[in-house]
Parts: C-alpha cells; structure tokens; sequence
C-alpha cells in the first residue's frame, strides 16, 4: 500500500511538471506571438510599410498667453519600420513622412497653406514575459520636423508684422530623449495587442522667415507624451498586419508651439525568425 501511494505520488509530480511545461509552452508561444518579440534565444528580424491618418489641433495665443483662435490640420503620413529583436530585447528605428493643408483662424484674420511633418524614432524595449500580460520598458530618441507655410489672402487687409508680407514661412523642430513602458496581452497565436506610455522631453526650435522683433523665432524644452494602442494579426507565415491609435501632445516649453495631434495607422509587415 506504501509503494502504491509512493507512485501515486511520483506519477502525480511528473503530471504536474508535464503540465506546467505544456504549459509554459502555450505561455511562450503566445507571448511571441507579437510580431516584434522573439522566443528567449532566438531572432526575430523584420519591418513594415506604415500609413497614418492625423488630425492636428492647435490653440492660438497672443503675447500675453490668451487664447485668440484656432488652428487645425489634417494629413496623411506614409513610412516605415525596421527592427532586430532577440530573446527579451527589441531595438527598431521608424521613419514617417507626410503634409497636409493647415487652416486658422484668429479673430477676423485667416490664414492657411502646406504644413510637412517629419517624424525620426529610435526605440530600445526590455520585456518582462509572464503568463498573460507582459509588461515592458521602453527607451528612445525622437524628432519631429514641421515646415509650415502661412498665407494670407490677396484680398485680406493684413500683413505679418514679422515680414510685412502676407507670406510666412514657420520651421519648428523638437527632439529629445523619451523613456515609457507599456504591455504585450496576446489573445492567440494569431492576434493580440499592445499598448505603452512615453513621456519625452522635447528640446525645441522655431523660426520664421523674418527679422523683426515681432517673430517667434526662439528655442525652449518642456515634456510631452505619446500613448498608443496597437493591435495586430499574424496572418500567414511571417506576413502580419497591425492598426492601431497615437494620442501625442509635442510641447518643448513656451517659446515653441505646442500641438496635439490624434493619429490611426495601419501596417503591413513581414517578419524572420531564425
């Protein structure tokens, strides 16, 4: 009776351990399902095309900070992406880059034109994988380039004071470090999500074509974020999709113009895994 008990035993511990692996197995296999994730050992390398959609919205202000209209923008931002990933390391580099019509309205003043943006990112993400939600840690250095062009009408009575024409032409540009964190929750070995944090500090410069005092051309830094949700579906083989949503504030400080701008993408990649 006290050997069969002791085989129960036995038999019962070599289940269990059957089990965990099988399971920690499915655990693994999940987790790196994200496209961007390689198993512990392994490579992952890859990247994808990218197409955004961005709504941009922007506050007025006069020389004392009050608020005297608003600006928008919309526009269409095409890129790509390119990363490296091994076990719980991923490192990618993204570049997008697109322009759109800008409108404003301050007072009875109106003015618009092409507004180019130009977005530079360098990323590094430390994953911790667990059971079901994976958190990680991200690092990074990130730019962002807009070329304005702000033109009154012919028929408007206004100039710009920093020129005395009714062409202005605004280069604004912020880059800095950012550091965030997020988490991996993938639903099957074929879909999941993801979703992080980044707060940057943006070293900002603006300048305008024009000498006079009544130019914004100045330098400042302030702290800005991004948040964004991704969601993505391995398709076949190494081929896999990804949509997603990007709240962004871009602040460098008083001196620069602040804008918050809400971007949907979509992409299209391929992943290799060896």
């Amino acid at each position: 009776m006290r050997q069969l008990a002791i085989a129960a035993a036995i038999l019962g511990v070599g289940f269990s351990s059957f089990a965990y692996s099988q399971g920690r197995t499915i655990e693994e296999t999940l987790v790196v399902s994200d496209p961007t994730v390689a198993a512990q050992g392994k490579w992952k390398v890859g990247g994808a095309a990218e197409y955004w959609w961005v709504r941009t919205n922007y506050n007025l202000v006069d020389q004392n900070g009050n608020d005297v209209g608003d600006a928008s923008l919309t526009f269409k931002q095409p890129g790509w992406n390119i990363f490296a990933a091994y076990g719980n390391l991923t490192v990618q580099a993204t570049r997008r880059s697109g322009s759109g019509d800008y409108t404003a309205t301050a007072g009875t003043l109106q003015y618009g034109g092409p507004q180019k943006s130009t977005d530079t990112e360098f990323t590094a993400r430390w994953l911790f994988p667990t059971r079901a939600i994976s958190p990680y840690l991200l690092l990074g250095y990130a730019t962002t380039k807009l070329e304005q062009t702000r033109d009154i009408a012919a028929s408007s009575p206004f100039t710009w004071s920093c020129n005395s024409t009714k062409h202005l032409q605004t280069n604004t540009e912020y880059k800095g470090p950012f550091i965030g964190g997020g988490a991996i929750v993938p639903f099957s070995e074929k879909v999941g999500m993801r979703g992080d944090l980044r707060l940057k500090w943006n070293k900002g410069t603006q300048t305008e074509n024009g000498s006079a005092a009544a130019c914004d051309n100045g330098s400042s830094s302030g702290l800005g974020y991004d948040a964004t949700v991704t969601g993505y579906w391995n398709i076949v083989g190494g081929l896999n999709a990804q949509v997603g949503v990007k709240f962004q504030w871009l602040n460098a400080g008083s001196e620069v113009d602040q804008w918050f701008r809400t971007g949907l993408f979509g992409m299209l990649g391929y992943t290799f895994r060896f």
